[in-house]
């Protein structure tokens, strides 16, 4: 399976040494995780419908 956009905990820990200097504690990295899989689900239907709507009209624009 391909995957599209991941995220990983590194990720998350290099953003976290950006933002506060440094890493995330493990109930912090728990914490954050949550909100990220919340984030992500709350907006995920509309960037699929979205994306697929995007897909569909280019595609329509460059048909013959």
């Amino acid at each position: 399976m391909k995957v599209i956009y991941p995220i990983t905990v590194d990720n998350l820990q290099n953003d976290a040494i950006k933002r506060i200097g440094r890493k995330l504690t493990d109930d912090e990295l728990y914490t954050a995780e949550k909100c990220v899989e919340w984030g992500l689900s709350s907006v995920m239907d509309i960037t699929l419908k979205s994306a697929i709507e995007e897909a569909v009209e280019k595609n329509r624009e460059t048909e013959p």
